[in-house]
């Protein structure tokens, strides 16, 4: 089961990049936005045409939904994110792409302790 809901809509987008703080990586890029109160989380996985064809932004947002549901929230946090790729992620491995985002949670502060 998904711990996090899919982010849709424009306005959740907009508000995200005016409101949210980034975290980069060589490989990608994590936006976050949380609210203190018990909630659910939020999440989009961002691949541009600057990355690749469709089949590699495919295959790259698999990978990295497949890597959100892998995450750890912590508890009585809630709010948006929105992992973005770069164009140097079409040539990582999954396992890279895993310590990237481990890395990018961390620093976020997103990690269960």
């Amino acid at each position: 089961m998904r711990s996090w809901y899919p982010l849709r809509k424009r306005r959740d987008f907009e508000r995200l990049y005016r409101e949210g703080v980034r975290f980069r990586s060589p490989l990608l890029t994590l936006v976050t936005r949380t609210e203190p109160q018990p909630g659910d989380w939020r999440a989009a996985a961002i691949c541009s045409k600057k990355v690749g064809g469709a089949v590699v932004r495919n295959l790259l947002k698999r990978r990295l939904r497949n890597l959100l549901d892998q995450v750890a929230w912590r508890e009585g946090l809630s709010g948006d994110l929105a992992l973005i790729c770069k164009p140097e992620a079409a040539r990582a491995s999954f396992l890279e792409m895993q310590r990237h985002v481990q890395r990018l949670v961390a620093r976020a502060g997103l990690e269960e302790a």
